[in-house]
């Protein structure tokens, strides 16, 4: 939600704010880009006041580091800078307790009854009426401070300039999430006529009436640029609920739930090639459904970026002045690292300074946060997955029909302990037991037994086949081996298979073929992603997996027949020692 100057306020106090001049406009290139999106008025007004003094610090360290830097600074860049060392701490202590007096006012007023509803429901509650009863202060014009518009479009820059490492020549699907006014759209379009591309921006805001300036705002734009890229706005309220259809994503075997699925949500899920989230991480309740919904909006090779122009020492301030307004601190290098091992993501770039190109076309090194990072087509299991059983004949539809040497291991063989692990397509490791022989007791072994083969395993209930779905929930491994190196099939063999990596869920496909072309990419995808870390080393150090001799009981459950067990991957990793 963008800050803005208070003119002819109806609050008094509020009129302060224009000493500032810290205030950003709808129709400029400032705005929501400042703050996050779910906040209450401490947090405008704290945010106004800790911009200023930012802003100011910024601009002097600049200057004595670098003279010249300053020498060529506009005439305007000057006196905002003076104008800003005017505001003194007694102003912003009068300005800090009249603003969190007045959130207290609107706690008692407009806070939902705790008992009735969550603590998610509540936190957005309060805040979507908070942003609806200041919108018209929200939407008023007001200036664009010169030194922070450089930094907003090195950072929109940026994050175009990623996801079109992924694109040869299509438009960029651009999803900016707390939106609010609309303001950073003017910057996508500058970087995107910069760049070449044409852009389709949908933006999403918790607040429906900072919602209708975010469309007179892009209406405005659209027509500027003679429809050459298209902007839309949801009115939709909060980002996760939008995409995920729930509030709040809880832990599962596989990472976190994939939530509920209508014709709504399919319009989002997996169409966009970048998702901003521009100053408003540190709002959300939930940082790990945040990064989800982010993940579950993208395609495969897209880019989640969370990025704020004044960086994490200006979210911090926040956090400290209103917690319950600012939940959370910007993620460091090495929490956005833990934050994304059970996502489909991995950390592309992370700064906290860099060297920004401003007006007059000379840089400063400037202070601000951008992290990004890539969308995989797979994600590391929170659950390992071992399985121990009887190979059974399935359904008919084994390696010869499908194409891939297959081996099906029914749920029941495991009572219920399939029944919460979700239905999906994962990635692991195949051991075919060597056999023992019913004369003499030794291990025989045919050709590819004994031996650690990559696999693509399905558990769910095939609904591609109509009429002949499976019966129960089966486990269906399709070993990734070269041509000749399995002898004959597998049926009545015993096989181990441990699961460390979730592809995608299980769905139904318009045709056989179509079935076909999935595994195909599945195969593929799995066989390139095993040979990274740590499912390499899963591969090389599980014992479950090199002692394919020794009996083996899970330690989950079963018994010498049929047996399985769950272990935590970060358990799991660390007493490997990864």
């Amino acid at each position: 939600m963008p800050l803005y100057r208070i003119v002819k306020s109806p609050w008094p106090f509020l009129a302060l704010i224009i000493k500032t001049r810290a205030a950003f406009s709808p129709h400029g290139k400032v705005s929501s880009l400042l703050l996050p999106s779910y906040h209450t008025t401490i947090r405008t007004t704290v945010g106004v006041q800790t911009i200023t003094r930012h802003s100011k610090t910024t601009s002097c360290t600049s200057g004595s580091s670098s003279s010249s830097s300053s020498n060529s600074r506009s005439t305007s860049s000057r006196m905002t800078v003076l104008r800003m060392q005017e505001d003194d701490s007694s102003f912003q202590d009068e300005l800090v307790g009249k603003q969190k007096r007045v959130s207290m006012n609107l706690n008692d007023s407009n806070m939902l009854d705790i008992s009735t509803t969550t603590a998610v429901e509540k936190h957005l509650d309060h805040q979507q009426k908070v942003f609806d009863e200041m919108s018209h202060f929200f939407g008023s014009e007001e200036a664009t401070p010169p030194e922070v518009e450089p930094v907003l479009d090195y950072l929109v820059k940026k994050a175009l300039v990623q996801c079109m490492q992924e694109k040869e020549g299509e438009r960029v699907r651009v999803m900016d999430v707390a939106c609010g006014a609309g303001a950073l759209f003017s910057s996508y379009i500058k970087a995107a006529e910069e760049l070449g591309v044409e852009l389709d921006i949908r933006g999403i805001d918790l607040s429906p009436q900072m919602t209708k300036f975010a469309m007179q705002n892009s209406k405005e734009l659209v027509e500027k640029y003679n429809g050459k890229h298209s902007i839309e706005c949801y009115q939709a309220g909060d980002f996760v609920r939008f995409v995920m259809g729930m509030n709040s994503c809880k832990e599962s075997v596989i990472g976190f739930d994939y939530g509920r699925s209508n014709s709504a949500e399919d319009d989002v899920r997996e169409k966009f090639d970048v998702c901003v989230m521009n100053a408003c991480f540190g709002n959300f309740l939930d940082l790990d459904s945040a990064v989800t919904a982010a993940s579950t909006c993208l395609k495969v090779g897209g880019v989640f970026v969370i990025s704020h122009p004044l960086g994490s020492s200006f979210v911090e301030k926040l956090h400290v002045e209103n917690s319950a307004t600012v939940p959370h601190c910007l993620p460091t290098q090495n929490r956005l690292v833990e934050m994304f091992t059970h996502q489909p993501l991995v950390l592309m770039s992370y700064e906290e300074k860099a060297n920004v190109v401003l007006v007059d076309k000379s840089s400063e090194v400037r202070t601000l946060y951008y992290a990004s990072a890539k969308k995989m087509p797979y994600r590391m299991l929170r659950t390992i997955i071992r399985l121990r059983g009887t190979v059974d004949e399935g359904y008919g539809r084994g390696g010869k029909k499908l194409g891939f040497p297959t081996a099906n291991l029914p749920s029941s063989l495991f009572v219920d302990a399939l029944e919460d692990v979700p239905t999906g397509v994962y990635m692991g490791y195949a051991v075919i037991e060597p056999s023992t022989s019913t004369t003499t007791g030794d291990k025989t072994s045919k050709k590819g037994r004994g031996v650690i083969h990559k696999a693509v395993v399905n558990v769910g209930y095939s609904p591609t086949f109509d009429g002949s779905e499976n019966k129960e929930k089966i486990v269906e491994a399709h070993l990734i081996v070269e041509k000749g190196a399995m002898e004959g099939d597998f049926y009545g063999e015993t096989m181990r298979l441990a699961l460390s990596g979730f592809l995608r869920p299980e769905m139904k496909f318009p045709s056989f073929p179509a079935l076909i072309q999935a595994i195909t990419n599945d195969v593929q995808t799995a066989k390139d992603s095993l040979d990274v870390h740590p499912y390499v080393k899963f591969a090389e150090l599980d014992p479950f997996l090199h002692r394919s001799e020794e009996e083996w009981i899970g330690g989950s459950g079963g018994n010498e027949v049929a047996s399985y067990e769950f272990e935590s991957s970060l358990i799991f990793s660390a007493r490997l020692g990864l």
